[in-house]
């Protein structure tokens, strides 16, 4: 597989992940297909806010939790932009993104930065760990 396939197998992983969390409050989400983005089910997901505590879940805690806020919202987040660098079968990605409660809003919710640690597995990419911060 060449370096231009690896990136595109890599934008759309990060896709996918973004893709499931999004939507309307009343959809069921593809938490199987969520979970087969990972690595393991050890994988780490840390949202880093300024000025207090720094947790990290593992992927079915960030489902757990997540669950109980779209449940309740509707949600939908999305990358603007992705530098991906690939060194062997590790892999670096640097994504913006913004959020918004509609597709439709002018709005937005939060903005940020998620930085992600993939590893090739097998033919697929999976992701390793995540931190982001909004």
């Amino acid at each position: 597989m060449s370096g231009e396939q690896d990136k595109k197998r890599i934008h759309e992983t990060i896709e996918q992940f973004y893709n499931i969390i999004s939507g309307n409050k009343e959809e069921v989400r593809d938490w199987d297909k969520f979970r087969s983005l990972f690595l393991s089910d050890n994988s780490s997901l840390a949202p880093i806010k300024s000025n207090s505590e720094k947790k990290s879940f593992n992927v079915n805690s960030f489902i757990s939790r997540q669950e109980n806020f779209l449940r309740k919202n509707n949600f939908y987040e999305y990358g603007l932009s992705y530098k991906i660098e690939i060194f062997g079968e590790i892999a670096h990605v640097y994504s913006q993104y913004e959020a918004k409660k509609n597709k439709e809003d002018i709005e937005l919710i939060k903005q940020g930065v998620t930085l992600v640690q993939m590893v090739k597995d097998n033919q697929a990419w999976k992701i390793h760990s995540m931190i982001w911060q909004s």
